[in-house]
């Protein structure tokens, strides 16, 4: 039995919001995205969320909770914007976060600070120029950046540097 591309697509957002918003699976402080598929509600609703600067708990369980938001016609986004209201349970520094649609925009590791926790993560870049992403994979460690690298065909990507 094989998956259709949109469970492998709900597969790969629901592991990817759960390593970006479960209490200690990564530790970041600044967040970068970089995809073709941003267009997405997940999507747009993390980043929503980061920008609000919301905790990565509250996030997360608004997308728990997203079935119960529906029912009542209550989108994720008009939740956020309230809760966003209501800083005083937000103890923790908030995550700088970045979403860019062209790998044109990735930048070298080196113009990363060293001081703060990168999380790169490459979403679906597959048909791109791979060198910016390589790039990572070879001298994150040097950047104080972790990467992720979300794509439905692992045999097509440079398996000697991703």
């Amino acid at each position: 039995m094989g998956f259709d591309c949109e469970q492998i697509r709900l597969c790969k957002t629901t592991l990817l919001l759960n390593l970006l918003l479960q209490p200690n699976w990564l530790d970041y402080s600044k967040l970068s995205v970089f995809g073709k598929s941003l267009f997405q509600p997940e999507y747009r609703n993390l980043k929503k969320g980061f920008q609000e600067k919301l905790p990565e708990r509250v996030i997360m369980n608004l997308f728990e909770n997203q079935n119960e938001t529906q029912q009542e016609q209550i989108s994720l986004s008009v939740l956020i914007e309230e809760l966003a209201k209501d800083r005083r349970s937000h103890s923790k520094e908030p995550i700088e976060c970045n979403f860019y649609e062209s790998v044109d925009d990735v930048p070298d590791p080196k113009e990363l600070s060293p001081e703060q926790k990168n999380l790169m993560i490459f979403d679906d870049l597959l048909l791109q120029k791979q060198n910016k992403c390589e790039a990572y994979y070879v001298r994150e460690r040097h950047s104080n950046c972790d990467c992720l690298y979300l794509s439905k065909n692992f045999f097509k990507l440079p398996r000697q540097t991703i």
